[in-house]
């Protein structure tokens, strides 16, 4: 598969998506690590098992044609990750290191973070269903465009490995998504809507486009606070006029049976 955009508007990028592989573990890992930030999980062994189930999902690099064709590319950019997409099974293999803390920050974050009633809801269908957490995470600069073939694609390698293997038919995905919100009063947003950073009115926006034709089929979200676990602001401010943002990751719990839906409404929005 071959994707074609415009990155920071000048240099025209093509993108392929390849199974994960050994030489992609570095790049894996740092964008694990920026979507867990400074959570106590083991992501040495979470990559590790994403490049052994390499028959599911997809990491986006370079095409190797246009590598080919650069005279500067070196080795080091050559292997360069720019988004991984994958499943990691949260009910098959919870004697594994990496997979128990998942689910152990999971349950915790959703004691701090909601009402019993959704406590209750989460460790039921974590703890009775078949459960794979949806891994899609990419950097800022890669469009939106791409998300329909990754899920395409995803979903036909899902299609596949169902068949040989039943814990791959899974009844619920849990997904972690970058998401913010903005610290100033509605008032506030108004009076400077002319700043350099305009804000939308809903309170969460996410980083990946996609994520809210997600969280709109989910039965389940919360949200935490990750503001101080960053090393940067995303939403930083340039001037007295510019608006804050609190940074979070916003967990869904989407049904399984929704995923050809979304998909579908991923394409109609984010298709070209």
């Amino acid at each position: 598969m071959t994707l074609t955009s415009l990155v920071e508007l000048e240099i025209q990028v093509e993108f392929e998506a390849f199974p994960p592989s050994a030489a992609d573990f570095h790049g894996i890992k740092k964008l694990l690590q920026q979507l867990f930030l400074k959570s106590s999980i083991d992501l040495t062994g979470a990559t590790d098992m994403l490049i052994a189930q390499n028959d599911i999902g997809c990491v986006l690099k370079q095409s190797e044609d246009q590598l080919d064709g650069e005279s500067d590319s070196d080795d080091e950019n050559d292997d360069h990750i720019y988004a991984v997409t994958s499943i990691l099974s949260l009910s098959d293999k919870q004697d594994v290191p990496c997979i128990q803390q998942i689910r152990q920050h999971l349950t915790s974050k959703c004691k701090q973070c909601t009402d019993k009633n959704n406590q209750g809801e989460f460790l039921r269908i974590l703890s009775n269903q078949k459960v794979g957490l949806l891994l899609n995470e990419r950097f800022l600069n890669i469009p939106p465009q791409l998300a329909p073939h990754i899920f395409l694609s995803l979903r036909n390698d899902l299609d596949r490995a169902k068949s040989k293997n039943d814990q791959c038919n899974y009844e619920y995905y849990v997904m972690m998504c970058k998401s913010y919100a903005s610290t100033e009063s509605p008032q506030k947003k108004k009076k400077n809507s002319k700043s350099k950073l305009e804000v939308e009115t809903r309170d969460t926006f996410y980083s990946n486009a996609e994520d809210e034709l997600f969280e709109e089929e989910s039965v389940l979200t919360f949200k935490y606070s990750i503001t101080e676990e960053s090393d940067v602001a995303v939403g930083g401010s340039w001037s007295e006029d510019d608006t804050q943002f609190k940074t979070f990751r916003t967990v869904m719990v989407i049904p399984a049976s929704k995923l050809n839906q979304i998909i579908t409404s991923i394409q109609e929005h984010l298709g070209q």
